[in-house]
């Protein structure tokens, strides 16, 4: 049975022990982290960037950087890039909700 997300939680950086708890595979760890949003490819040091780097890519970005300058850097391509800029790769978790409320009158 998959575990709550608060369950899972304390075991993203410790996969065999949590596929251990669970009684699953460490791959079945892996997809319920990744179906709550708190596991990306990559982000624990596999590929070639990870959260520091994305920090660091948005910084150099808010401060004029190109985006075609930061892939060269990097090693990586443009499309990887702009999806850390945009937020869409190497996400920061968080237990807080975002909650926007948009006032329509009509």
């Amino acid at each position: 049975m998959k575990p709550s997300k608060e369950d899972i939680i304390p075991y993203i950086h410790k996969r065999k022990e949590a596929a251990q708890k669970f009684e699953v595979s460490e791959k079945t760890i892996l997809r319920w982290l990744k179906s709550y949003g708190i596991y990306e490819h990559g982000q624990y040091g596999r590929g070639k960037l990870n959260f520091e780097k994305a920090k660091e890519i948005r910084n150099k970005y808010k401060d004029g950087t190109s985006m075609k300058k930061l892939a060269q850097e990097y090693k990586v391509t443009f499309a990887t890039i702009s999806r850390v800029v945009r937020y869409i790769t190497y996400k920061e978790f968080t237990e807080e909700a975002i909650i926007s409320v948009i006032y329509n009158p009509h």
